[in-house]
């Protein structure tokens, strides 16, 4: 199944909150790893003084509870299903994991990770910020699975 390019945003532009948040959160099959070719979240405050907000990308957090988001194929014309699944929006937050990548981010603005990450067979990627005032964002998963 290798190639099947697949993408998980969120359904809408979601609140960071005040406190860590997870914003989206991308799951690999069990029985495949994928590849995120690209990982990115942006964010629409409106104030140029405003502080920064702390993005962390966050391998392998489990449990927690969040919105069922379904992966869509990129290109429909892949005869492949897509097997990851996703989540959004966390009421009550994964547990453990390793930032495999971290930044400050004005909230007038966006990050982009600055390269591929593999996610194992069964393993988890997600979006976790932590913003000093609420702001909206959306993130979004590309990967070959």
């Amino acid at each position: 199944m290798a190639g099947t390019k697949g993408t998980l945003t969120t359904s809408a532009a979601l609140s960071t909150g005040t406190t860590t948040k997870t914003i989206l959160q991308h799951t690999s099959p069990a029985s495949v790893a994928t590849v995120v070719k690209r990982a990115s979240i942006s964010f629409d405050g409106n104030s140029p003084t405003a502080n920064k907000i702390l993005v962390q990308i966050v391998r392998s957090a489990t449990g927690g509870t969040g919105t069922s988001r379904s992966p869509v194929k990129v290109n429909a014309s892949d005869s492949e299903t897509i097997q990851s699944t996703g989540k959004e929006n966390f009421s009550a937050e994964p547990s453990g994991g390793t930032v495999v990548f971290e930044e400050l981010v004005h909230p007038q603005g966006g990050y982009t990770a600055p390269e591929e990450i593999k996610v194992k067979a069964g393993e988890t990627l997600g979006f976790v910020v932590l913003a000093p005032a609420a702001v909206n964002c959306r993130a979004r998963f590309l990967y070959d699975e």
